[in-house]
């Protein structure tokens, strides 16, 4: 039978076992809870930033759709315009800044006219 002091050792010996396998169970529990947190602001971020494209998305379609809506109006204008002897500098104009922007790709297909 060992000796009381011998086994006292060992016993203090696998105590700074545990405690040390305690204090890495209790890192590895901070560092999943920290990861858990980070994995959740991302997730956050990642739902904001897809909120905020698809309503910038949403203004760019309607802001396409109030241009489209102008260049069908200033065409309107133009062609009613189209049988004057002389159009003025203005309605030339327009219509010029009007092929600029098709040409461009400013105006979406439905309105563009043919080349």
């Amino acid at each position: 039978m060992p000796d009381r002091g011998d086994l006292i050792v060992e016993l203090v010996g696998r105590l700074e076992v545990l405690d040390g396998l305690l204090s890495r169970l209790e890192e590895a529990e901070r560092q999943a809870k920290d990861a858990s947190e980070f994995l959740a602001r991302t997730r956050d971020w990642q739902e904001e930033t897809v909120r905020t494209i698809q309503e910038e998305r949403a203004r760019m379609r309607q802001r396409q759709r109030a241009l489209d809506a102008l260049a069908d109006r200033a065409r309107a204008a133009v062609a009613s315009l189209a049988h004057q002897r002389s159009l003025p500098g203005e309605v030339q104009l327009l219509a010029l800044e009007l092929q600029m922007l098709d040409t461009a790709g400013f105006l979406s297909r439905r309105g563009r006219t043919p080349r």
